[in-house]
């Protein structure tokens, strides 16, 4: 409800255009907007007197002043009907404003403001992102794009995980490592570029090989979020990544590339299906699941000469996979992969969901009381102490 007291105006990022004697727009003529009729001015004058310069109860006066027609009452419904509609906003300062950082993070304020109301605090979804903390998981293709990504949104604080060196072959679609990378540790390059581009979000570059869900338990323990975007061995990967998050309760988003389509899912512990109700629910759907997936566990990218994808379509997931990460801490907007798995065709640019599974408390081992083993430990080579000695992260 808003108050009478508090400073509103029209979103700034909607421009107020006439478009003739009795309509008029807010907003821009393509992407969000409303287009008013009024032959009587009554809303005209309101959006106009609706600045931010005087509380909301001296604008309804004058509005009622003006037209002697119009109560107070039917005022404040015309300012909580602008409301709804999405095109208010609170006026006062946000802290970014206070603290100088507005600048920086303009943009990314007056997006995510479009999708609050008047009540709400302008800003307070960026100070959601400057409050979280996430944790990357692999620096490769989909990692290398995400960590710029992730340092112009304003996380709070920002750890990446990778064991690599810079390769030739990672140049076609690794923007974060130059020619004169090549060789480096992958996480000094990326601590480098952090300090480069955004220095005020505190990042923290871990030289490691993920081998076990306690290991990413200990990584992601009093994190807001995780992303993994380890493309070695990603069955065993995100095997682990899945229990470590679970166990300590952090949400994640998973992406991929394959080639000629991609995808990405998203876990929120205890509330969303995990990774191991996923292979769960395709044992339950097709009865070869399991031979299957052992098939996709017998492919070993490790030794790959190299990773067939092309840039656009890596760059499209990362960027799809961070944007999922910033709508599950900021809830702005539903994530789109909650407990569903979606494909990105790159040919025909279709999103298509292609499996929604619901959580299992009675049968899963990882978020609930299931007493059978994970389905993996059913696939030769998978079990834990099967795989150590092989590159997993």
């Amino acid at each position: 409800m808003l108050s009478l007291d508090s400073r509103v105006r029209v979103k700034r990022i909607y421009p107020v255009t006439r478009i003739d004697d009795i309509q008029f727009r807010i907003g821009a003529r393509f992407g969000p907007s409303m287009e008013v009729t009024d032959p009587k001015q009554h809303l005209w004058t309101l959006v106009a007197a609706l600045n931010g310069e005087s509380p909301l109860n001296e604008v309804i006066r004058r509005v009622c002043e003006s037209f002697p027609e119009l109560t107070v009452e039917g005022v404040i419904d015309a300012v909580q009907y602008l409301d709804r509609q999405g095109v208010l906003e609170d006026a006062i300062a946000t802290p970014y404003d206070e603290r100088g950082e507005l600048d920086r993070y303009l943009g990314n304020v007056d997006y995510l403001s479009s999708y609050a109301t008047a009540s709400e605090r302008r800003g307070a979804e960026q100070d959601r992102l400057r409050d979280a903390r996430v944790v990357l998981f692999g620096l490769g293709g989909e990692g290398s794009l995400a960590l710029p990504l992730l340092l112009a949104t304003g996380f709070g604080s920002i750890t990446a995980v990778d064991h690599g060196r810079v390769e030739r072959t990672d140049l076609n679609r690794q923007f974060l490592h130059k020619e004169s990378d090549v060789g480096a540790l992958r996480t000094e390059v990326a601590a480098r570029l952090a300090a480069e581009t955004n220095p005020h979000v505190p990042f923290t570059a871990v030289q490691q090989q993920i081998r076990s869900a306690d290991e990413v338990a200990e990584l992601v323990h009093g994190a807001d979020i995780a992303i993994g975007a380890i493309d070695e061995r990603p069955l065993l990967t995100q095997r682990y990544l899945n229990a470590g998050c679970v166990a300590e309760g952090v949400p994640y988003v998973c992406g991929g590339s394959f080639i000629t389509s991609g995808g990405m899912f998203s876990v929120l512990p205890g509330t969303t299906g995990c990774l191991e109700c996923l292979h769960r629910h395709h044992m339950r759907m097709d009865p070869r699941y399991l031979s299957r997936l052992e098939a996709s566990a017998s492919i070993d990218t490790a030794h790959a000469s190299a990773v067939p994808a092309f840039a656009p379509h890596v760059a499209l997931i990362a960027s799809l996979v961070v944007a999922e990460a910033v709508r599950m801490v900021t809830r702005h907007a539903e994530p789109l992969a909650l407990g569903q798995q979606i494909d990105i065709h790159y040919e025909t640019g279709r999103l298509e969901r292609l499996t929604t599974w619901d959580r299992d408390p009675q049968g899963c081992p990882v978020c609930g009381d299931g007493v059978d083993g994970p389905v993996l430990d059913k696939l030769r080579g998978m079990a834990p102490g099967d795989w150590l000695s092989e590159a997993v992260a």
